[in-house]
C-alpha cells in the first residue's frame, strides 16, 4: 500500500527528540524517537516495506526501501512560489515554467479521479509532463540559472523517479498532506505543553495521537471506541 511519512521535532524533558508519523488509508502510527535519521524511517516502515513511500525530500527516506517513491509536490510548489518572488528575472522563469507543470499533471490526475481520463492515458501523460521538465531544466539561460533556481534543479534531478509516480500509480496522492494533517494535533499540543516530561510521556503523546488519527481516518468516534476497548478488556 502507499505509506505517507513525515516528522517533527518533539521536546522530552528539555531535549530535541523527533515525532515520526506513517499514515494508510485507515491507520496512523506515531513513533518517538531521538534521532531524524534514516534509521527511525527503516523502524517505523520496517527494513523490507515493499509499497509506495510519500515524503518530502529530507535525505533520511532516500536511504528507505521502496517498491516506488512519490515526492511530495506541495513542499515544492512553496519553494516555486517564493522563487516566483525573486528580483532575479531568471529566478522567475524557472518558478513560472516549472509551475505550469506541476499543475498540468495534478490537472490529469483530477480528470482521472473524475472518471474523464483512463489509467493508461494517465501514465502516458507522465511521459509528456517528464519530458517538459527535463527541457526546463536541460535549456538554461546563457548565463546559467540563479543559484535559487540551481539548487531546485538539481533537486528534481536528484529524485527524478519520484515527482510524478501519482500519474503512474493513482492511489498514491501528489501531495505528502496526510502525513502532515496527522502531525498537527501534535504540533499544537508541543507548542501548548512545551512537549513531555519523561520517555514514557512521550510515548503516551505518540500512542495518543495514533489512536485519535486512526479513528478519524476510519470514521468512527474515538471517545465511544476507547469506551468499549476499556469496557471489553481490550486493553
Amino acid at each position: 500500500g502507499v505509506r505517507c511519512v513525515d516528522e517533527t521535532s518533539y521536546r522530552l524533558d528539555g531535549v530535541n527528540y523527533w515525532m515520526w508519523v506513517a499514515t494508510s488509508e485507515a491507520t496512523c502510527v506515531l513513533f518517538l524517537a531521538p534521532t531524524r535519521s534514516s534509521k527511525e524511517v527503516k523502524s517505523l516502515l520496517g527494513e523490507d516495506f515493499s509499497g509506495i513511500l510519500s515524503s518530502d525530500c529530507w535525505s533520511a527516506y532516500g536511504l528507505q526501501e521502496a517498491a516506488y517513491k512519490q515526492k511530495c509536490l506541495a513542499h515544492i510548489e512553496r519553494e516555486l512560489v517564493s522563487l516566483g518572488g525573486s528580483s532575479f528575472a531568471a529566478n522567475r522563469d524557472f518558478a513560472q515554467q516549472v509551475f505550469v507543470i506541476l499543475h498540468s499533471a495534478r490537472q490529469v490526475y483530477q480528470q482521472y479521479h473524475d472518471g474523464k481520463m483512463s489509467r493508461t492515458q494517465l501514465a502516458t501523460f507522465r511521459v509528456i509532463v517528464e519530458a517538459e521538465l527535463a527541457h526546463v531544466l536541460d535549456h538554461p539561460p546563457k548565463k546559467g540559472w540563479p543559484v535559487d533556481a540551481q539548487t531546485l534543479a538539481k533537486r528534481f534531478n536528484r529524485h527524478w523517479n519520484e515527482w510524478f509516480t501519482f500519474l503512474s500509480h493513482p492511489e498514491v496522492k501528489p501531495d505528502n498532506n496526510d502525513a502532515e494533517r496527522a502531525l498537527r494535533p501534535v504540533v499544537v499540543h508541543r507548542k501548548v505543553s512545551g512537549g513531555a516530561r519523561s520517555h514514557w510521556g512521550g510515548q503516551l503523546v505518540a500512542m495518543m495521537f495514533s489512536f485519535l488519527e486512526t479513528m478519524r481516518l476510519r470514521e468512527k468516534n474515538a471517545v465511544q471506541e476507547l469506551f468499549n476497548l476499556l469496557a471489553n478488556g481490550g486493553l
